[in-house]
């Protein structure tokens, strides 16, 4: 049997190869690699270190002097807090709801989280808050402003007399701090359930949103000043104008119904009536009902007026009566009086014509 020829195979290793280079019987001195190894492992901790402790001492020094430069210096103190608003917001309302003092630190207060407590108050819009460097923070408040008040419905038990809600004309829902004067002349929307208002979200109701859209047309139109729209019928709404008018609109298309009011009045303006009710729902054939005129009080009303009285008189004879008529003047008949010919031959030639 035939023996397998062994493969050419690597015997030896880097180590058999360093050894073929010693010498048997002498001693070769050099330095011990474990001794090598920790040194160069010290030395390495000790630059650990020593970069640690460098920028260790510039983190503290920067503090220090960012306390001491900014945080703790007297120029950074909030001295000049400037307050601006179109609506009733006072200063002092202000300062409270964002918790701004005088006299702190200005970095001490981020200008995000007062934009956002001014923000959450129901009566305001928009808040702009700006920061002037060394001591000054200027905050601007935009307000919303009111298109109606709010009444309660009539049924409800919590209802207050008078209507304690405005309304803006998004259909956010807020409670003034302060009644200015020119809010009392604003007009009043009725029947509305005040139970399930939020100060400072939208209203959702249909028939208040139809309310609010009537008064924006009614206000950009300039022709009709609502007083008062009750909106308890749910269905439809009934507005009622500076005249006492009652007029009775849908929910839909608020623009379409103005349009057949305002054809309406100027018809109602030509045979001279006033509208006292309307019912604009129909396209056609609208309902409508006019005032009564009012009779003009006349000057001599206070004067008593003469009542005649029947006075018998006694017959008398045909002598008597011509002796009793004997000059006299008897008064002649009332004639019916002649056209007057103007021209002359108008009336000749017209009738000339006719036969």
């Amino acid at each position: 049997m035939k023996r397998k020829r062994p493969s050419n195979l690597r015997l030896t290793s880097d180590r058999d190869r360093r050894k073929k280079y010693f010498v048997d019987g002498v001693v070769k001195r050099g330095t011990n690699e474990t001794w090598v190894a920790f040194c160069r492992g010290t030395w390495r901790l000790v630059k650990v270190c020593v970069l640690l402790a460098l920028l260790g001492g510039i983190g503290y020094g920067a503090t220090v002097g960012w306390k001491k430069f900014f945080w703790q210096n007297p120029d950074y103190a909030l001295t000049d807090i400037t307050f601006a608003t179109d609506g009733t917001l006072t200063r002092d309302q202000a300062r409270a709801v964002a918790k701004v003092k005088a006299g702190a630190n200005i970095y001490s207060y981020k200008t995000a989280a007062i934009r956002e407590a001014l923000a959450a108050l129901p009566q305001v819009e928009t808040v702009e808050v700006l920061r002037y460097l060394p001591n000054r923070i200027e905050i601007t408040v935009k307000e919303r402003k009111p298109t109606a008040w709010l009444a309660a419905a009539p049924g409800e038990k919590s209802a207050a007399p008078k209507p304690t809600h405005l309304l803006d004309a998004s259909g956010i829902v807020f409670q003034p701090r302060v009644i200015l004067p020119e809010f009392k002349s604003l007009p009043v929307i009725s029947g509305v359930q005040t139970e399930d208002l939020e100060p400072g979200k939208m209203i959702r109701k249909a028939e208040v949103l139809a309310a609010l859209d009537l008064l924006k047309s009614t206000r950009a139109a300039g022709s009709l000043k609502v007083t008062s729209v009750d909106v308890s019928k749910g269905c439809y709404i009934v507005a009622t104008d500076q005249k006492r008018a009652q007029i009775t609109l849908g929910l839909d298309d608020i623009a379409g119904q103005m349009d057949r009011l305002v054809a309406v009045r100027n018809e109602a303006a030509l045979i001279g009536q006033e509208i006292l009710t309307i019912n604009l729902i129909p396209v056609r054939n609208i309902p409508v009902t006019f005032m009564q005129p009012v009779p003009a009080e006349s000057d001599d009303a206070s004067e008593p007026t003469v009542i005649p009285r029947a006075i018998p008189v006694k017959a008398k004879t045909g002598s008597e009566a011509s002796s009793s008529t004997k000059g006299k003047p008897v008064p002649k008949r009332n004639e019916p009086a002649k056209p007057k010919d103007d021209g002359g031959g108008l009336l000749k030639r017209f009738r000339s014509t006719t036969a």
